[in-house]
Parts: structure tokens; C-alpha cells; sequence
């Protein structure tokens, strides 16, 4: 890769451009890569990626500049046999007779080496705007609901609104937002409710130049609403020139719910249940049952349901954890029965195996594969696999896959870095985990994965000052700091690491 990376030197090679030269009688994966670049730099020191840049969504750039007396590197497929054979050491030995040039990106209208002719085919939705807190809601649940929606296509990639919602808030107009976000496509909407009526604009905007290529707008009633909401992500699609599966097909056709109250109900459990707490997730489950109740056929709502439930046995929030466990089972049972292909319900499933009583870690796997197979350019089921594989021992591929997921999200949400941290401090690697969980407590200051696992990690470094304050911030906000509580809520699965984890609690002084 090494090789490669040095003849195309000064260009942004994408990861199935990297497969082709590298491994041409395969196809390889996003882990066999990030591992490969993770080597590099390792091999290099290059902690800040400085010398093996990462471009994302678009790949990687070697950032050296030649010496006179430096050799060409071949990347013919056939050198690869001679590289493998000579192994790292020929590589570092060609790579010392360059010489470092990193030069600091310059602000202005070229963002990352990004021109406005150079964007992906892909879609950011700009989360909608609303005047007044009622607005806000509504405007706030519809942007989700598209993106769950196109989400589900294959033919476009889907830029989350975690990323676009950071970067927008940073960013002084739509054209550098979308060379920001790598994204060809923004889609921007405003919502507006008078007494029963809603109003609801939505336009997609070219990231290339600001034109608007597409508009709409609905009027009227909230089951009229619902009409347009179901319309909008064919209409996007076809404005976009996106070719489309028998499978995207298929999912277009499916309507989820017709019911303007069902709908709504799933928009105040997501709002609730994003607040990751005990009483959201009460809060979440009343909502979601009341949408089950008022649409029985509703299986996404099931999905979220056990998804809820996934989230108190995580936390041993469960007073009665193995009925939890088993309504869990049967809401996400349910949501499938209703939508074989629906990616959230295996990935339900997936959490639900890894954390419920008696768990089991090859069915979670299981799940989490037919989740990513369903919905390969979501990193969420990933990102859960990868934690399931190293709460089970394996650390190394885990992390390889969390490298790999991390290089191509300039916002990635607060549990991507606390499942790094993770691993990271499992690994031995406490300096580089705090830097992960600060990120994590960044996002979610009263998180309790994140306290938990600081309050570990500040252990392992010896900084029992800061591991005692860490604890007391945990309790203040109504958590119990004892040994046994805190186990309870470990996800570790093997037992030498429930053993270092419960070592490290033990150094913070919790007994």
C-alpha cells in the first residue's frame, strides 16, 4: 500500500481504488485497509496524519515530496509478491529518501483540496428550519424521517445529519457546506404549523454552484402531510438522477405508516430516547406503544421499541430485566414479521443478543452482518459490530474496523468514540482512550457510557484525583457508583477483560 500510495503520490486514491492496485484478484475490505493505513502511520509516528492524509469520503493522499535521489515506486500488481517478501523495511527505506512537506490547509473557498467540481454523488440533509419551538419539533422529526428513508437507498450515499448539523453551525453559506461534507446534494426544508394546518417547503439545492434543482412545497392538513412525506424520496431521487434497485424499488413502495398521530408518537420517542436516560426511555417506550397501538402495522415503531429496551439492559436500567428482555425480543420479532428487509430490526436484534441475560454473541454478529449487508453505507451496524467483536476479545479487529469507520466522518456521534475509547483502554492504550472519551463527553456531557468508562480510563493513568471527581459527578446525576452496579453494566463479554475492567474501578477507589 505503502508503494502505491508513494507512485500516485499527490493523489486522493478512493479505498476501491486502493483494492484494484493492491489486491486485483479480490475485493478487499474497509478493515483490511484502515489496518494497512493504520500500520503506516504507526510505522511512521504519523500521529496527527499528517504524512498519510485522509480525504473523507474520498480516501487517502501519501503528503511527501520527492528527493532527486528517491526511486520510483512501481505499483504494478506484480511488485506486490516482492514488497510482501522485503516486508516493511523496504518500504520505510524508499520512504527516507523523501522528505516531509505538510503543508497546513488554507482557508478559504477550497475546503480539504476539495473544488466545487470535484464533490460526490452524495446527499446532506440540512436540517430543517422552524421559527418557534412547536415548528422546531416538527421541522426536526421530518428531516430525520427523510434521511431514515434515503437512507435505505442504494443507489445515493446519505451524509447523516449528525455531520451536516455540525458543520452547518460553522459554516457561512450552502456552497461551503457542501464541499465541507464532500456532498453534491443538500436538501433544505422549513416547516410552519397554523391551528391544523402545516406548512412544509423543501428544496434540493447543487452543491456545485447553489441552484436549486428541485422544489415543493405542501399546504394543508396533516394527513395530507403524510401523502407528501411518503412522496418525497422518490421525488428527490428521480431530481437527482439516482438509479434505483428492484430493492429501492421495493422499499419506495413501502408505506410505514399512514397515520399522522403514529408518526408524530415516533418522533417524541426519538427525541426522548436521544436524551440517553432512564426517564427518556420511559418516556420513549410510552410513546412508541402508543404508536403500535394507534398503527399496528407500524414496524418501524416496533423496531424502536426494542431498540429503547436494547438501551435500559445496556445501562441495567431494567427493574425486571428479563421481561424487558423478552418484550425486546418480540417488538423486534414483530417489526420483521411486518418488514423482512427493515436494517433497523436486525440491528435491534444485534444490540438486544449482545446485552440481554444470557446473551449471545454469534446471533448479535449474525444480526449486525444482515443489518450492514441491508444497509452497507450506514455505519452504525458496523460500528456496533465492531464493539460486539471486541467486547467478545477480539480488540484488534475491532479497533481496525472503528480506525476504518472514523477516517471517513468529520462528525462522528458520541458513541463511535466511546466504543474506540473502549477498546482503546482495553488495549492498554489510556492516553489515546481519554482523547477518544473527551470527544464522547464532548457530545454528551451526563452520558453515563461515557462517565463510566472515564472514570476507568483516569484509573489505568493514575490520576485518582481526577478518577474521585469523575465519580462524583456520575452520582450526582442519580447513577449508583457501587462495584456491583457498575458491573452490571459492562458490556465486556470476556473474562479477562470484565476482570481488567473491574480492576480498574477498583483503582478509582469504587468498591
Amino acid at each position: 500500500m505503502l508503494a502505491v500510495l508513494l507512485a500516485e503520490q499527490g493523489r486522493i486514491l478512493s479505498k476501491d481504488r486502493l483494492s484494484d492496485l493492491i489486491w486485483p484478484d479480490t475485493v478487499a475490505t474497509d478493515e483490511s485497509i484502515a489496518r494497512c493505513i493504520s500500520d503506516i502511520r504507526k510505522a511512521l509516528g504519523d500521529d496527527g496524519h499528517d504524512i498519510v492524509q485522509t480525504f473523507p469520503k474520498q480516501g487517502y493522499r501519501i503528503n511527501v515530496t520527492r528527493s532527486e535521489a528517491a526511486v520510483k515506486a512501481s505499483p504494478a500488481p506484480r511488485r506486490m509478491a516482492v514488497l510482501a517478501s522485503v516486508g516493511a523495511l523496504a518500504a520505510l527505506v524508499l520512504l527516507a529518501v523523501y522528505v516531509f512537506n505538510a503543508r497546513p490547509q488554507e482557508a478559504g473557498s477550497e475546503i480539504a483540496g476539495v473544488t466545487p467540481t470535484e464533490l460526490r454523488e452524495a446527499v446532506a440533509i440540512i436540517p430543517f428550519s422552524a421559527s418557534n419551538e412547536t415548528d422546531r419539533f416538527l421541522a426536526a422529526g421530518l428531516s430525520d424521517d427523510l434521511e431514515i428513508h434515503l437512507a435505505e437507498m442504494s443507489g445515493i450515499k446519505i451524509v447523516a445529519q449528525v455531520q451536516s448539523d455540525g458543520v452547518e453551525n460553522t459554516t457561512p453559506n450552502l456552497l461551503d457546506t457542501a464541499r465541507l461534507l464532500d456532498a453534491r446534494y443538500l436538501v433544505h426544508g422549513s416547516v410552519r404549523q397554523l391551528e391544523d394546518n402545516v406548512s412544509l417547503s423543501v428544496r434540493l439545492i447543487d452543491g456545485i454552484d447553489g441552484s436549486t434543482i428541485w422544489a415543493d412545497r405542501h399546504e394543508g392538513s396533516r394527513a395530507g402531510l403524510m401523502t407528501f412525506r411518503d412522496d418525497l424520496p422518490e421525488a428527490l431521487l428521480a431530481a437527482m438522477s439516482v438509479t434505483l434497485s428492484e430493492r429501492d424499488r421495493q422499499r419506495l413502495a413501502l408505506t410505514d405508516t399512514e397515520d399522522p398521530e403514529a408518526f408524530e408518537e415516533v418522533m417524541h420517542a426519538r427525541r426522548e430516547i436521544s436524551t440517553f436516560t432512564y426517564e427518556g426511555s420511559l418516556a420513549a417506550e410510552r410513546h412508541l406503544l402508543r404508536a403500535v397501538a394507534g398503527d399496528p402495522a407500524y414496524a418501524r415503531a416496533y423496531a424502536e421499541l426494542a431498540s429503547a429496551y436494547a438501551i435500559r439492559l445496556e445501562n441495567d436500567w431494567s427493574v425486571i430485566s428479563d421481561a424487558d428482555s423478552e418484550k425486546a425480543f418480540f417488538f423486534a420479532e414483530r417489526a420483521l414479521e411486518l418488514d423482512p428487509g427493515l436494517w433497523f430490526a436486525h440491528y435491534a436484534l444485534g444490540r438486544l443478543h449482545s446485552v440481554a441475560p444470557g446473551g449471545d454473541t454469534e446471533a448479535a454478529l449474525t444480526h449486525l452482518r444482515e443489518a450492514m449487508s441491508l444497509q452497507p453505507d450506514n455505519d452504525d451496524p458496523r460500528a456496533y459490530f465492531a464493539i460486539v467483536l471486541a467486547m467478545s476479545g477480539d480488540l484488534e479487529d475491532g479497533l481496525a474496523i472503528f480506525d476504518g469507520i472514523m477516517a471517513t466522518h468529520p462528525q462522528p456521534p458520541f458513541w463511535y468514540h466511546l466504543g474506540q475509547a473502549n477498546i482503546l483502554q482495553h488495549l492498554g492504550r489510556n492516553v489515546e482512550a481519554e482523547t477518544a472519551i473527551l470527544r464522547c463527553l464532548e457530545q454528551m456531557p451526563n452520558s453515563p457510557y461515557c462517565l463510566r468508562l472515564q472514570i476507568a480510563i483516569l484509573a489505568r493513568l493514575g490520576r485518582l484525583d481526577d478518577a474521585e471527581w469523575a465519580i462524583a459527578e456520575y452520582a450526582i446525576l442519580g447513577h449508583d457508583v457501587s462495584l456491583e452496579a457498575m458491573m452490571k453494566s459492562a458490556l465486556e463479554t470476556d473474562v479477562r477483560m470484565k476482570e481488567y475492567l473491574r480492576e480498574s474501578y477498583e483503582l478509582a477507589g469504587i468498591e
